[in-house]
Parts: structure tokens; sequence; C-alpha cells
């Protein structure tokens, strides 16, 4: 029905004159589409431009697939924290620009940013989370523009993976049209998108399969150890973005992260017998031996960013007792992002 209303907006919204109110139905067109309240239509108009909008991040990030990127890469950058050892630097929101970015990764390994997102912009969040969740969990259409399944050409495990995200309490923000262009309105508003463009050199792109609302249910078994670099290819160009969207990690009841406080240039290999994404503890703990391990307690709002070569995983503990509520965007440079992800421009 969504869209059968979407083609029937569009062809009536062209048909109108510019003065028109309301587009005007034909009693051919009435015959065949029901009536439309005054808010209805607005809803239709918000999530058919949004859509739209989605459409064109697609095209635009398969376009720019091509481009050559950077020369100078990995860019230089100095230390903005010298003399920092074995913890994560952190800073206000304000504070956030490309070289301190580019130099809290490059020599420790990531940086925490404290109210990168206001309390009105995580309520919001926080309400289209649970909204994209129930309407996928329910399986019914959705007309109203918060949950359209991505269709990407060529990939037919999408419906798989796109189950076992769902499974494991995640969505695909991809597959909300307004909750992806609300998202990137809401960063590019806190500056973030135009500092990873400075730190790529060319405008970034997110992708389908690594932009995804979390919703993560305490464990006490410990979870897998991985960089994200082991899978996503030796050639990436990435940033991370992970926000909490409730209270999490350190001494909360709700698992936060456990990370290693520092820069490793390597990309460790992934054992085959541990899984897709998980490395082995034996290779980990002398790396916790090494730099410590730091666990990051995060109000609502807070961020981290990290790329592909931090060494991570999410906190676990019979301490834990409340469920963890995050949005996380993988941002590439569409130069070297990888191949088998769904590209949009960000």
């Amino acid at each position: 029905m969504f869209t059968l209303l979407r083609n029937w907006f569009r062809n009536a919204s062209q048909a109108a004159p510019a003065t028109t109110v309301a587009p005007v139905v034909t009693t051919q067109s009435a015959a065949r589409t029901p009536p439309v309240a005054n808010n209805q239509l607005m809803d239709i108009q918000s999530a058919t431009a949004a859509l739209d909008e989605r459409d064109r991040r697609s095209a635009e990030g398969l376009a720019r697939l091509s481009s050559n990127g950077r020369a100078d890469w990995p860019p230089v950058y100095a230390d903005p924290f010298p003399g920092m050892a074995s913890e994560l630097p952190e800073i206000p929101a304000k504070d956030l620009t490309v070289d301190i970015l580019g130099g809290a990764v490059a020599h420790h390994g990531a940086l925490v940013i404290r109210g990168l997102l206001t309390p009105a912009q995580v309520a919001a969040t926080r309400e289209m989370q649970d909204r994209v969740r129930a309407l996928s969990l329910s399986g019914k259409p959705d007309d109203s523009g918060w949950y359209v399944p991505f269709k990407a050409v060529g990939s037919p495990r999408l419906p798989g993976l796109r189950k076992r995200i769902q499974g494991n309490g995640g969505n695909w923000l991809v597959d909300s049209p307004l909750g992806l262009q609300q998202t990137l309105e809401m960063l590019e508003t806190a500056g973030v998108l135009s500092v990873i463009a400075a730190h790529f050199g060319e405008r970034p792109v997110v992708s389908l399969q690594k932009c995804t609302l979390r919703t993560i249910a305490p464990r006490a078994n410990p979870t897998g150890w991985h960089q994200d670099g082991s899978f996503l290819g030796e050639k990436v160009r990435s940033m991370n973005l992970w926000v909490a969207l409730n209270e999490c990690g350190g001494s909360t009841p709700a698992p936060g992260m456990e990370i290693i406080p520092a820069r490793l240039e390597e990309i460790y290999h992934i054992p085959p017998d541990l899984g897709a994404t998980e490395q082995a503890l034996e290779l980990v703990q002398p790396l916790v031996d090494q730099y410590s391990l730091a666990v990051p307690e995060f109000a609502p709002g807070d961020a981290i960013m990290f790329d592909e070569k931090l060494m991570h995983r999410t906190a676990f503990g019979p301490h834990l007792s409340e469920i963890r509520y995050a949005l996380e965007c993988w941002f590439f440079a569409p130069s070297h992002s990888t191949e088998s992800y769904a590209p949009l421009l960000a």
C-alpha cells in the first residue's frame, strides 16, 4: 500500500500547481487510492522524501567507489595527549576537530567524546530505535517510512544477515529511511561528518551492514575480542562512531565495552575455529598485560570513535543486569571501502 501511496503522491505533486494546498485526485486515481487525511498526507510526503533521499545516497555512494582517495595515507598527526598511556583520551564534544580525533586514534587507539548528543537528540534516537525495532519484529508492512528494508542489488544473503542481526538485538539503520535521515542530519549538526571527511580527504559513506541500532542484553559469559579490520579488508579506511543511548559501562549495571587503550598497527589473524570475528584470548591477554584494560563509563549521548585496528569487546559479568542501547555507525572512505557492503553517501 505504501508504494501505491508513494507513487500517487509523487504524480499528484508533480501535476498540481505550486499554489495548490493538496493534490487533486482524479476519479480514476480516487477509485484505486483510499482517502488520505491531511496528517496522513504529510506523513506520506515525509516518508517519500526520506525514501528518495536514501535512493540518492545509495546512487552517489556507489558512484564514488571509483575515486582514488587521498595519496598521503595514513595521515600524520601529532599526539594531542602526550604522556598519556594505558588510558583512553577524552574531550567534550565542543573540542572535536580532525587533528584531535586523528591524533587520538593514531597514538591511543580511540577517542571518548563527552556529550556528543544532546538529551533531546538521545531521546529522539531512542524513540526511533524502539519504533524501528517494533516494526521490524512485527513482520507487518510499514507505510510510515520508519521501516522499509533496503534492497541492495546482487546481495542475496541480506535477508539472512538481517534476520541474524535482529536476533542479536540489532537493526540496520539504513532499513529506516526516516531514521537514517534523522541520524545523518544530527551528526552533521554535531560536526562529526565534516571531521571524518577531513580525515579521509573525501566525503564518507556509511554502509547498510555496518550502521546499527543496538539493543544488548547483559551477559555473564565472555564475549569475543576483535578488531573490525580482521574482516573489513586490508585496504579499508574506516572510522567508527559508537554512541551510548543510556548509561552503560564502568560501574553501571548495563554492559559497556572493554578496550585495549593503545594503538595497534597490526591486524591480528583470527583462528578459524573461533568463528568469523573473535580473537584468541591467548593473544589478547599479553596486550592487556602490556597496555592494561579500559572499561569507560558512558552517560547517554557520550560517544567513542575508533578505526578498524582497535581491539575491543562487549563487557560481560554477573554484576550486569540492564540492557544497553547504542547507535553504531561505521564510516568508510568510498575509495577504500569494503566491497561486500552496500555504500550510501553520508
